[in-house]
């Protein structure tokens, strides 16, 4: 009789444990999967097919001719951001932040008195466009947001009109000119001014390394199943560009020590340490404001942390209370948390050159 207790035991684990191991090879949770198969998860799941990325640049291709042949207003040039411009989009969720230069607008104030017709007229513009998805366009004071489909390919649109800053490749003393002058405006004029140094952001993230957008991708395939999956509708969560310079900084933070090529798992279960840390936080970068003048942004606009300072922009800290409410940042580190304690991550050991605050 025992016996059979014992075999029945047997047999109850190996099926417990290939219940397990097919589920999991068959799930598309990340979060479900075993360590050692990550990197084919990616490649699987997350990393946009090459099908994929020639219908988004036609979608994109066709937006910008459409802009750039309209006479009213007239379009100085187009700068293309957002995870497509960036090379972070992970398959299916694709996103575009199409910034517009406009020759109508002269300075922040002509973006400012103006923007509203402008932003309502191209908006009624895009609604005839047989590529826009009807019933999509809308529009406030600051963006128009839309909706863009051709061939099984959805792809979301931020329009954002403005006005030109820096022009073509700016000298740095021209970049500290403009940083300066931004130290002296309003809150409400200064924040006009990340659109128009936008480039600055796109190009800061496009030119990280391979390994680093592959990381990034993971992350914001993390935050699309997990976190949009636990949101809470009154909250505002972290964007996608919050998300790529965190990882950024907690990959960075780790480039002095670590191997020539570290393991995936330890770097995204890293990243997550580092949200759940997120209060301990002090970022900021250099290539396009000095050290100084980032420590004097911090010291007249009050940042305090956590601080992650805008690589394109010293007075913009991604951190701060008025962009995200810190109930948002606690819940998502409570999510992090959580999923630190799944299959994927709850074994795994963060190496001593991965380092968080």
């Amino acid at each position: 009789m025992m016996v059979w207790s014992v075999v029945a035991v047997i047999l109850l684990a190996v099926t417990v444990y290939l219940f397990y191991y097919f589920w999991s090879k068959s799930s598309k949770n990340v979060l479900d999967q075993d360590p050692s198969t990550l990197e084919l998860f990616d490649v699987k799941y997350i990393q946009p097919t090459s099908d994929y990325n020639r219908t988004s640049k036609k979608l994109v291709h066709q937006l910008v001719t459409f802009l750039h042949s309209s006479s009213c207003p007239s379009v100085d040039r187009t700068v293309k951001s957002g995870s497509f411009g960036k090379g972070t989009q992970i398959r299916g969720h694709a996103d575009l932040d199409c910034v517009a230069v406009l020759n109508i607008f002269k300075s922040v104030h002509d973006r400012i008195n103006h923007g509203p017709q402008i932003l309502g007229h191209l908006a009624d513009m895009l609604k005839t466009q047989r590529w826009v998805v009807r019933g999509s366009v809308t529009n406030n004071d600051y963006i128009i947001l839309f909706k863009m489909y051709q061939n099984g390919v959805t792809m979301d649109v931020d329009l954002l009109p403005t006005f030109e800053v820096l022009g073509h490749n700016p000298p740095n003393y021209r970049k500290e000119q403009t940083y300066l002058k931004m130290l002296d405006l309003s809150g409400r004029a200064r924040s006009y001014y990340s659109v128009p140094l936008c480039q600055l952001q796109l190009d800061f993230v496009r030119l990280q390394p391979s390994r680093v957008k592959t990381l990034i991708r993971l992350v914001k395939y993390w935050r699309k199943m997990e976190v949009e999956k636990h949101a809470q509708p009154s909250l505002r969560y972290p964007n996608s560009y919050a998300m790529e310079l965190i990882t950024i900084h907690v990959w960075k933070k780790a480039a002095a020590s670590r191997p020539r090529r570290i393991k995936l798992v330890e770097a995204f279960k890293s990243v997550l340490t580092q949200l759940v840390n997120y209060q301990s936080l002090h970022a900021e970068w250099y290539d396009n404001y000095s050290e100084v003048l980032a420590n004097e942004a911090c010291d007249r606009l009050g940042f305090t942390r956590p601080i992650v300072l805008d690589p394109a922009n010293p007075t913009n800290n991604i951190m701060a209370p008025y962009k995200f409410r810190v109930e948002a940042w606690d819940h998502l580190a409570l999510i992090a948390a959580d999923s630190m304690r799944r299959p994927l991550l709850k074994d795994v050991v963060i190496p001593a050159y991965w380092q968080w605050g």
